[in-house]
């Protein structure tokens, strides 16, 4: 820490929260932020255990069984969620600048096994690839008489070749809208 960091009133030094985060107490937020420790376990090995410890709940005689069950009810309030969701926001915010280090130092490293796989997601984040579509639409549709007459016609000639007699005669008329009557 530089002297100029260590010299700040600690208010200047603290985070401003989020409205999920401020609404909890001092130990839940506590709770929270330990969820994300870098010495954290992980899920399912002692998580809650290990944030309801840091955050000061339980007293020194408490075993894994009642801290696990205080964390994981810590876990589950609805509040709690909210200020995770928004504390997780914060640090995915965070993590490009130590992402983007691995990155270079992965493609500094021509020997590395996923060397060119890194420098070709670069270069298509970089520079994408474009590609062009031409889609050509027609109009395909013909004036329905001349579908019916041809319609027609096919059927006049299959009724000649297998002798069925002469065609069902056509039902010409005209029709209107009627309004219905209630």
């Amino acid at each position: 820490m530089t002297d100029a960091v260590a010299n700040k009133p600690e208010t200047e030094l603290a985070p401003e929260w989020g409205p999920a985060m401020s609404a909890l107490s001092e130990k839940r937020r506590a709770y929270v932020i330990a969820l994300y420790d870098e010495d954290a376990p992980r899920k399912g090995q002692g998580l809650f255990i290990y944030a309801a410890q840091v955050a000061g709940y339980g007293t020194p005689t408490s075993s894994k069984k009642s801290l696990g069950v205080i964390g994981s009810r810590i876990a589950h309030d609805d509040r709690v969620q909210a200020a995770i969701v928004e504390y997780s926001h914060r640090c995915l915010r965070a993590i490009p600048p130590e992402a983007i280090r691995a990155l270079k130092d992965l493609i500094r490293d021509p020997n590395h096994k996923d060397h060119a796989r890194a420098i070709a997601m670069v270069l298509d984040r970089a520079d994408p690839v474009q590609t062009l579509h031409t889609v050509e639409v027609k109009d395909n549709s013909h004036d329905t008489e001349q579908i019916s007459k041809r319609v027609l016609a096919k059927i006049e000639e299959i009724a000649r070749r297998y002798n069925l007699g002469p065609p069902p005669k056509i039902i010409d008329g005209e029709c209107s809208a009627v309004e219905a009557s209630t």
